[in-house]
């Protein structure tokens, strides 16, 4: 592809932009009720994962602790389904089954490779330490990685502005002008990148999601192609 870069420090979140989560949450959380011996019931993987993005979105916006959140996902989920099992313990072994899930999107090995030829590239991410350490240890994407962030070993959350200040301070000959925030949540990672005064790319997998209020972003893409184009100054902002 003809064109220079936009942007030569790359900020990516990890879930659902790079890393398909909603295929390793479904195998982990399986792989969990197996484990804890509960029978599975048809529909229950969707609302695990609708009372564990609620949870997600209650953090981001500080009204719950990681720790709560921890518990309080599979406190709703079996109480939802009326079933006797320590929230705590089916928490810990979902998240270690979801820690040995690396799927990655369809074509994520191949972006990251090209864009790290020519750009510094790290992942930013909320996830939690255990989970993504060992993903990332797994994951084909760690040798064109030049760091990775992760929320709970920073002391801050993403879209907190100090999470992003952190991440800053940490990267070398940091400039924001060559900086852009790429991620498909608008909660966590446009806001934040709105926050800390960095451009940001929305990355809308899903396709004809309505644009909130007071959302900044300097392009919205749907698929990989459009980002190289935007990244490549080969198409126009959206």
């Amino acid at each position: 592809m003809m064109g220079k870069l936009l942007y030569d420090i790359l900020l990516f979140d990890a879930d659902n932009t790079l890393y398909d989560f909603d295929a390793c949450e479904k195998i982990a959380f399986r792989r969990a009720l197996d484990a804890a011996g509960i029978s599975y019931a048809e529909g229950m993987t969707e609302t695990y994962s609708e009372i564990n993005v609620g949870c997600w979105k209650r953090f981001e916006r500080g009204e719950i602790t990681r720790e709560e959140l921890t518990r309080l996902r599979y406190a709703l989920f079996l109480e939802r389904y009326g079933i006797a099992f320590d929230a705590l313990a089916l928490n810990g072994l979902y998240v270690g089954f979801l820690s040995e899930a690396a799927i990655l999107l369809p074509g994520a090995e191949d972006l990251i490779r090209r864009l790290s030829a020519e750009a510094s590239v790290y992942i930013i991410t909320n996830g939690l330490s255990r989970v993504q350490h060992g993903r990332f240890d797994r994951s084909p994407l760690t040798p064109y990685v030049k760091d990775v962030f992760i929320s709970e070993e920073l002391g801050a959350n993403k879209p907190d502005k100090l999470y992003f200040d952190r991440v800053i301070a940490r990267i070398p000959g940091f400039e924001r002008a060559r900086a852009v925030v790429i991620g498909d949540s608008l909660t966590s990672d446009i806001k934040g990148a709105n926050n800390a005064g960095l451009h940001a790319v929305w990355y809308d997998r899903s396709r004809g999601r309505e644009r909130p209020d007071g959302q900044v972003f300097d392009a919205r893409v749907t698929d990989y192609r459009e980002l190289l184009r935007f990244l490549y100054r080969e198409g126009e902002e959206t």
